[in-house]
């Protein structure tokens, strides 16, 4: 439990930031907002608030999944339905502790850094409404998604660099 400390104190705290972001910014937003945007930052989807906080609370759902659920799935599956490389050296009962809390580490590092990407990209879309004509800042946005895919490359390496051989 303890990996999971840090990310766990990190996605609360993000989800406290979202709270706060929609507390202040949804009574500042127009009946009808901005919710789609090409990749120049020009909006290409509409809908009213209600439907963007509505769309936002449903966007955070795989965050908490990923967080919260996705490991303990993993830890409850039989050993056989596992795609693990070296499966038996990892789930042999004197590291199959140390591997699953591997796994609850990794996804709850995966979890608040995927929050943190929805939240940062719901809360530009926020943001670009407050502009006439809205449009979203392209540099961040990029820069949010750019980030999101080296993390997953980095974790993918170091998910197979873990468990291809056995130490």
């Amino acid at each position: 439990m303890s990996g999971t400390r840090l990310p766990r104190i990190l996605f609360f705290a993000v989800v406290l930031a979202a709270i706060a972001q929609c507390v202040h910014d949804f009574p500042l937003l127009p009946d009808r907002l901005a919710s789609h945007f090409n990749a120049s930052g020009m909006p290409n989807g509409w809908m009213t608030k209600t439907q963007f906080l509505v769309i936002y609370g449903i966007v955070l759902v795989p965050a908490l999944a990923i967080e919260f659920w996705v490991s303990h799935r993993i830890a409850n599956k039989p050993d056989a339905s596992l795609n693990l490389p070296n499966k038996e050296y990892w789930l042999a009962p004197e590291r199959r502790a140390e591997t699953f809390g591997y796994f609850e580490t990794f996804f709850a590092w995966y979890g608040c850094i995927f929050l943190f990407v929805v939240v940062f990209a719901m809360g530009l879309a926020m943001r670009a409404n407050f502009d006439a004509p809205p449009r979203l800042p392209t540099g961040p946005i990029f820069s949010d998604i750019a980030g999101f895919v080296l993390f997953n490359v980095a974790a993918v390496i170091a998910m197979f660099r873990r468990f291809s051989m056995s130490r």
